[in-house]
């Protein structure tokens, strides 16, 4: 009966974990008959059969399952068949179903991952044309695009790239000169537009994928290679391996540190379960902000302190993530994390801080090879470490008078007039917005900014919001944490909604008010009058050339410490692994932006 068989040519590829047998596949669809209600006599079977260069194994049955309209209590079955083909070639499986599936235990035993990069390499060749495109971002940020779908003839001519580097591609439709194909990397599924095929053109099908997986050299469409390079551990290669790790500092101060934060750290002083406070929450992760360099030994990757001489702890690179196992830092050998809607010491799933770190991946790990980083439990590619950070550079903006700032607003003092001259806030004010004709102050209250300029004056038109920060230098992500989340939230704000202003104009009639002192300071620095000022604003809305550019100014960060960087990643240095959480919380930042129809800046020291 396997004659009549007919249906699309799709199926998921799979990497052999062990030899199959006639006994596994006779176990295999032994198995899939007892999962099944009331199964019918085989409509055909085959086990191991040679089809070409490859062996084919294939089941068809009938069986019952209720009706998916109706409820359960009316009793109603309905009689469909299923069928499960097995096509084994070299390392490589395929599986090709209709209505019959994979017992987990036989998948487990026997189906592996394919490599994306295989199938990248099989599918998104270079002479291929994209149709249709799925991107994922790669940040975990709430306040990012999650999700985007393209389809086009040719999306190459059609899909801006300038953000590609933070998405990761889900899946793609592709034309090649022999017919059109899709993949979804992540399951391993490839399929052809085609005529529906037989049982032995199916088998012929399979085999000809499972040639193109086992090819190592092929090249990759350039278009594909712009996305971020996510990976598979085992792609890693044999001579490549982890020389820092680095905890992600940044998000846990966001969950332990702020008002309203959801966890806490604890420790049992005198048997009480006790609550740190700020302070000492801060000083533990202060201790932790550090890049611990790895090693390799007999015992495993070893973990030693930042002076490289005590172990204080282990990593793990498994097939599906990387594991700290231990860090055994004195700080931290006592601190526990719990729920802080809970009374104290009785969350039952608080876990030590340590163990903490590791479940949540609240850490990232750089390699020998420094194009590689794991980042939020994903290992990606990312050739602009290595390359220059040419397209990086372009978005950082050098302004000499940062470095002399000495505070974010200043002082402030009844009658004042002006932020303080060493202030973040007065070089906006003074230099750094100088192209913007309109200036108000928008700091404090439902802020969507520190400042909001517009630029009307020439064409185009231009918006521009200002996030002025203060810090200490360095290439620590740390300092950027709240001003990125806080640019990436009101990014949305930048239409200057029509219904959302007369809140704002009202706020802007009264004088700057801060540390409990009522200031001289107008929040209207420049522009006009109110009236002046909201007639302008009505205007630049309507504007076809509106121009949103949004930026961080902060005398944390210098252009020239990040151009070093990058030259020394280019000439072989691995970079600090939070100057790698920086680049990668500042790319998704202006990746943001781009996705909102805006260009975004930091504005740093030179």
């Amino acid at each position: 009966m396997i004659e009549y068989l007919t249906t699309g040519r799709v199926a998921y590829f799979h990497s052999r974990k062990r030899r199959l047998s006639q006994q596994a596949i006779n176990r295999l669809f032994v198995a899939l008959r007892k999962q099944a209600d009331e199964p019918s006599q085989n409509l055909f079977r085959l086990d191991r059969t040679p089809v070409g260069d490859a062996l084919c194994s294939a089941i068809c049955f009938s069986y019952e399952r209720p009706v998916g309209f109706l409820d359960e209590e009316a009793g109603a079955i309905e009689r469909v068949f299923g069928f499960l083909m097995i096509v084994e070639k070299g390392d490589y499986i395929a599986v090709i179903k209709s209505g019959l599936d994979i017992p987990a235990s036989f998948r487990t035993l026997f189906l592996g991952k394919v490599a994306n990069d295989r199938v990248e390499r099989a599918i998104a060749r270079q002479d291929a044309i994209f149709e249709q495109l799925r991107l994922k971002n790669m940040s975990t940020s709430k306040l990012a695009l999650r999700t985007k779908s393209f389809e086009a003839n040719d999306l190459e001519n059609n899909v801006p790239t300038a953000s590609a580097n933070r998405f990761v591609a889900l899946g793609y439709r592709v034309k090649l000169p022999d017919g059109s194909y899709s993949a979804t990397p992540s399951t391993g599924r490839i399929s052809s537009r085609a005529d529906r095929a037989g049982y032995a053109e199916l088998v012929t099908w399979a085999s000809a994928i499972i040639d193109l997986l086992n090819v190592n050299a092929a090249p990759t469409a350039a278009f594909i290679r712009k996305f971020a390079r996510s990976l598979d551990l085992d792609a890693i290669p044999s001579t490549v391996r982890p020389t820092f790790v680095a905890v992600d500092i940044a998000s846990l101060a966001e969950t332990l540190l702020e008002a309203d934060a959801p966890l806490r750290l604890v420790e049992d002083r005198h048997g009480t379960p006790t609550e740190l406070t700020r302070t000492e929450a801060a000083a533990i992760l202060e201790a932790l902000d550090e890049s611990f360099p790895v090693r390799s030994t007999r015992a495993g990757l070893q973990v030693s302190s930042a002076n490289g001489r005590t172990e204080i702890g282990k990593l793990r690179i498994g097939k599906s993530r990387i594991a700290l196992q231990r860090l055994l830092l004195p700080a931290i050998a006592n601190v526990r994390v719990e729920d802080a809607t809970l009374p104290l010491g009785t969350d039952p799933g608080a876990a030590p801080l340590a163990r903490h770190i590791d479940r949540k991946d609240l850490f990232t790990v750089l390699f020998n090879d420094i194009a590689l980083a794991y980042v939020d439990g994903t290992l990606f590619r990312d050739e602009a470490l290595t390359g220059g950070g040419e397209d990086f550079l372009r978005h950082l903006i050098a302004e000499p008078r940062l470095a002399e700032a000495t505070s974010e607003k200043g002082d402030f003092q009844a009658g004042q007039l002006g932020f303080s001259d060493q202030s973040v806030f007065h070089m906006v004010v003074d230099g750094i917005a100088a192209d913007c004709n309109i200036l108000v102050c928008d700091d404090l209250g439902d802020e969507w900014a520190d400042f909001i300029g517009l630029s009307t004056t020439g064409s185009p038109n231009m918006v521009s919001f200002y996030h002025a920060k203060h810090g200490t230098r360095s290439l620590g992500a740390s300092p950027f944490h709240e001003a990125v989340g806080q640019a990436m939230k009101n990014l949305g704000r930048m239409s200057l909604a029509a219904d959302a202003m007369p809140a704002k104009y009202q706020s802007w009639g009264a004088p700057y008010r801060n540390a409990g002192v009522t200031t001289a300071i107008s929040r209207l620095v420049r522009g006009g009058t109110q009236a002046e000022i909201e007639a302008s604003v009505a205007s630049a809305r309507q504007a076809p050339d509106l121009v949103k550019r949004v930026f961080i100014v902060t005398s944390s960060l210098s252009r020239g410490d990040v151009a070093a960087a990058f030259v020394n990643a280019a000439g072989g240095t691995p970079p600090p692994a939070h100057f790698v959480q920086l680049y990668w919380l500042l790319t998704t930042y202006f990746a943001a932006c781009v996705e909102m129809g805006a260009i975004g800046y930091v504005i740093c020291q030179p």
